[in-house]
């Protein structure tokens, strides 16, 4: 089943072919939101982002995009397609209706959902397979690059090149060669009790968990947050690294070219985060 403007189709030839074409021919903005048990997981913080990210990118915002209608569609269409306990993720993805033009220089928005049957659980692991940095191409810094849609192209392309490589994922640089973050999520390097992250201003992504973590950890006793440029080098000299993949989950980085990495501190980290998710 698919669902196009709040309305659910069992063949894509029953959608009309305006919207089918603006989804084919624009660039689509999407938000994915883990759903346990037939319920949307921080969909408030979700709901903002996607409002940000929309704004950001000059799109209509129509007055039907409240809070709670978007839940509704959101929900329904789980339960339509799968059952009212769901557990996976929820995906909704806008567009605009047109291109821009001097006439209509912002053209209505246009919604889709989609959903992933999987756990509800927020999920970890220790990874033994290797990452590196992926220097092919360098995205740019500054808030249009910490969008979701941003470079979607680009990471294709340099997904191909953690697979021809027998990587489990590649760090992304800027135009200064700093690290940004990872094709799956975002960085942390830990030192001690000293966690380091890039910060937006770097270019990476402002997800909802890489809020909800760097919150939890700038207030903890514990640990000490810094968010700043780090340089590739600063890698060698971690005793932790681990990636927070957002709805997917967190993993720890087991080998970066010949460093090896433990995982005791992240574990305590972890053990904040569920905390917070449960």
């Amino acid at each position: 089943m698919y669902s196009f403007q709040g309305k659910h189709y069992a063949y894509y030839q029953d959608v009309p072919a305006s919207i089918l074409s603006a989804f084919m021919e624009q660039s689509v903005l999407t938000e994915t939101i883990r759903v346990n048990n037939g319920q949307l997981l921080f969909w408030e913080e979700h709901y903002l982002r996607l409002m940000a990210s929309m704004r950001i990118l000059r799109m209509e915002i129509p007055m039907t995009f409240t809070l709670a209608y978007l839940e509704n569609q959101l929900l329904e269409y789980c339960t339509k397609v799968h059952t009212a306990t769901f557990n996976g993720v929820v995906k909704i993805h806008v567009v605009a209706a047109a291109k821009p033009t001097a006439d209509l220089p912002i053209p209505a928005s246009l919604f889709s959902v989609s959903a992933e049957k999987g756990s509800g659980n927020f999920s970890y692991k220790y990874d033994s397979h290797p990452i590196d940095l992926y220097k092919d191409h360098y995205q740019s810094s500054g808030l249009f690059s910490s969008l979701e849609s941003v470079h979607a192209q680009w990471r294709n392309t340099a997904w191909v090149y953690v697979h021809e490589n027998s990587l489990s994922d590649g760090i992304v640089l800027n135009e200064d060669k700093q690290l940004v973050e990872s094709l799956r999520g975002t960085l942390f390097l830990v030192k001690g009790n000293t966690i380091s992250t890039p910060s937006l201003a770097s270019g990476c992504r402002k997800t909802v968990y890489r809020t909800l973590l760097t919150t939890l950890l700038s207030e903890s006793d514990e640990f000490e947050l810094l968010e700043e440029e780090i340089s590739p080098f600063s890698i060698q000299k971690a005793d932790e690294f681990f990636v927070l993949a957002g709805v997917k989950g967190m993993y720890s980085v087991g080998q970066y070219r010949k460093k090896s990495f433990n995982n005791e501190q992240t574990k305590k980290i972890l053990a904040l985060l569920l905390n917070k998710l449960s």
